[in-house]
């Protein structure tokens, strides 16, 4: 389902739900066939806002946030954003221990990003110790990384395959935000007035667990209006609108 906090005619909301159907199809299948989930069902919704007020944050709760962050350039730039609550990171991690046993055994480590990267104010995790939960909690970060690099790499697919604009994504970064300042302070800052977010929430289930993710786009002003120009200019391939996505 599409929520529209702007002045967008039917063509421009059906252009972003084309968007949304692929970039969140294409996410979901990467999840059953590259990371072995089994899932049984699946919802999609975007939100299309200026800004996001205090009370649609509060839905992200008070846990611990983990983040994969990206930057966007090319025809296309700004920043990318996949968030995860702890408790559906840890129902992640206890789905995929045997794939990960398996992933890990093999030697096919994927890599980390180094700390030195680390944007300040957020705290990332490290293996300090051979704990075995700890080992595993630091082979989870790594496996998040090559989860948000796939994830990231399909949405940013969606937009040529929808806009064609061609855009890549800088190596993503995971992070933990144990009090949620960070993520709540990019959020709910002050914009200019034609900065817009595209607010994804997949939530899907699988084995009984529901897991929710979501995907902030943030586009620039002037990237913003390009997709806008697109949709203009091919106004017969966005003619059907579209209000949801399963």
């Amino acid at each position: 389902m599409i929520t529209n906090q702007l002045s967008l005619n039917e063509e421009q909301v059906s252009s972003f739900a084309r968007f949304l159907m692929e970039g969140s199809d294409a996410a979901l299948h990467a999840l059953q066939n590259l990371f072995g989930l089994d899932i049984d069902s699946a919802d999609a919704s975007i939100e299309i806002t200026p800004a996001l007020s205090p009370d649609y944050v509060n839905n992200l709760g008070d846990q611990t946030l983990y983040t994969v962050s990206s930057a966007m350039v090319g025809e296309l730039q700004g920043s990318m954003l996949l968030l995860m609550r702890s408790e559906d990171f840890q129902s992640l991690g206890d789905l995929m221990r045997p794939v990960l046993s398996l992933l890990f055994m093999s030697g096919e480590e994927p890599q980390q990003e180094s700390p030195d990267n680390h944007r300040a104010g957020r705290t990332q995790a490290t293996n300090p110790g051979t704990d075995s939960d700890t080992e595993f909690r630091a082979q989870m970060l790594d496996v998040l990384t090559e989860m948000g690099n796939v994830l990231i790499g399909l949405y940013t697919k969606a937009i040529y395959n929808i806009y064609s604009l061609n855009t890549h994504h800088s190596i993503p970064l995971v992070c933990t935000d144990e009090s949620q300042e960070t993520i709540r302070r990019f959020l709910t800052a002050k914009q200019p007035p034609d900065q817009m977010h595209l607010v994804i929430e997949n939530e899907f289930t699988t084995m009984d667990h529901t897991i929710t993710l979501w995907c902030l786009i943030s586009p620039s002003s002037e990237s913003f209006n390009s997709i806008l120009n697109c949709i203009e200019n091919h106004e017969e391939l966005f003619s059907h609108p579209v209000g949801q996505a399963h």
